[in-house]
C-alpha cells in the first residue's frame, strides 16, 4: 500500500513540479527577452529530431518483443517516455550550442 501511495505522489508530484518549472522558466525568459525566433527554432528542431530517436527506440522494443524477451507494457512505455524526454532535452542543448 505504501508503494502505491509513494508512486502516486511521485507521479503527480513530478507532473506538478515539471509544469511549474516550465511555467516559471518561460515567465523569466519572457522578461529577459529570451523567447525569440531562435528559441522557437531550437525547440522545434529538437522536438522533431527527438521523435526520430523515439521511433528508433520503438523499433528496438518491437524487435525485443519479437524475440520474446519478457518486457511488460509498463516497462516499454516507461522506456519510451525516458527516451522521448531525454533525447528532447539533450537535443535542445545540442542545438543551442550549434546555433
Amino acid at each position: 500500500m505504501t508503494e502505491t501511495i509513494g508512486a502516486l505522489i511521485g507521479l503527480f508530484g513530478g507532473a506538478v513540479l515539471g509544469w511549474s518549472g516550465w511555467f516559471f522558466g518561460r515567465k523569466i525568459a519572457y522578461k529577459n527577452r529570451g523567447l525569440d525566433e531562435r528559441y522557437y527554432l531550437i525547440r522545434d528542431k529538437a522536438r522533431a529530431t527527438s521523435w526520430q530517436v523515439t521511433l528508433a527506440a520503438m523499433y528496438i522494443l518491437f524487435f525485443l518483443v519479437i524475440l520474446k524477451i519478457g518486457i511488460s507494457a509498463a516497462s516499454a512505455l516507461g522506456i519510451l517516455l525516458l527516451v522521448q524526454m531525454g533525447s528532447w532535452a539533450t537535443l535542445i542543448f545540442y542545438y543551442q550550442a550549434k546555433y
